[in-house]
């Protein structure tokens, strides 16, 4: 009976303290949140990006996405859009569509410019295969080791510019050819259709490593070596060690990588345009196109020599811009879903 009496006791003293403590907060009042001069000042400080991009970026990604639909005067939209009946998408993807005004079988350029433009992203995948190896290999400490690390680094940190310059001189045709100096030849690597794209490649697996080298030590770093010490207790040696233990523990880091590094690829535009030479006619991008990537075609489509000939070729350059986004988000998109497979198994 006691026992009863005192739970009762408890719960009805719980009870008053509920409504006691809900009573005062009714009778407490409502603070409103006071804005001071150190407030506003963050907020206007954290606004200034926003507004930058709304401004920069989102005004000209909503009319990009208008005039893929229109015809419109790039410089002079005060004018207006007009409903062009999806010629810009004819123009990109109906084989030997060519427009009335303007011979341009923009069509031709874009097949020939995909194939080159996943050519040219492919190669990240070796430069991202040569920086673990390359990291791998300076992990084990070697004589001059940090050495070595600068040194691969640079390319990275070069101006494109710089790099395009100089890969120009070294395939150059002319007597001072390093390439032609060395093997006693005479080509023309810059402007042979067979090595074009190879110059590309060549240039950016030389420059992109140094970036991969510099994450892929500091991931192989935080690797907890008591596992490498496990097993090697369990007969785990060589290949295995990294098949098993090296690979899983810079996942992480082997995935920011290769998204970074397909994005980029896609987006090639600076090497080509600065290695290859424009060319005209029908060899836009170099001869045969074959220095064409998707980003030169869409520069090459909204100059003024082109797209003022033409509304719907300004269409169709906006049409190629947004393909390649849908493109680069459907790849990002895969490539979360297999890490989120790989995490979970």
């Amino acid at each position: 009976m006691d026992d009863k009496m005192t739970e009762q006791i408890t719960s009805a003293e719980e009870a008053a303290a509920t409504v006691s403590a809900s009573s005062e907060g009714k009778l407490l009042p409502n603070k409103k949140k006071q804005w001071t001069v150190s407030s506003v000042t963050s907020m206007l400080l954290a606004l200034i990006p926003l507004i930058g991009f709304v401004l920069f970026s989102g005004v000209t990604l909503v009319v990009s996405f208008i005039i893929m639909f229109s015809d419109a005067d790039l410089y002079n939209l005060q004018q207006g859009f007009s409903w062009n009946n999806f010629e810009g998408f004819k123009a990109v993807f109906v084989s030997g569509w060519a427009n009335t005004n303007l011979a341009l079988n923009i069509s031709k350029y874009f097949y020939r410019a995909c194939g080159i433009t996943l050519w040219v992203a492919s190669t990240q995948f070796v430069t991202l295969a040569i920086a673990l190896a390359i990291s791998v290999l300076l992990a084990t400490k070697p004589f001059g080791g940090k050495v070595f690390q600068i040194l691969f680094f640079v390319p990275y940190i070069c101006s494109s510019v710089a790099v395009s310059i100089m890969w120009r001189w070294i395939f150059s045709s002319d007597e001072a050819g390093v390439l032609n100096t060395i093997l006693g030849t005479n080509i023309a690597w810059s402007y042979t259709p067979s090595t074009m794209t190879w110059t590309i490649v060549i240039a950016i697996i030389w420059q992109a490593p140094g970036y991969g080298i510099v994450m892929y030590k500091a991931a192989l770093a935080n690797i907890d070596k008591e596992q490498y010490e496990a097993a090697a207790l369990d007969g785990a040696v060589g290949f295995k060690k990294f098949w098993y233990i090296t690979l899983p523990g810079i996942a992480p880091t082997t995935f920011y990588l290769m998204l970074a590094g397909v994005n980029t690829g896609l987006l090639t535009y600076d090497i080509a345009a600065l290695m290859i030479p424009s060319g005209w006619g029908s060899d836009v991008g170099g001869t045969e196109n074959m220095g064409l990537t998707l980003m030169r075609l869409v520069y090459y489509l909204m100059g003024d020599d082109v797209a003022q000939l033409d509304p719907a070729v300004l269409s169709s350059a906006s049409v190629i811009s947004w393909t390649l986004f849908f493109v680069t988000a459907v790849i990002a998109y895969l490539l979360f879903r297999q890490r989120q497979k790989s995490m979970e198994g």
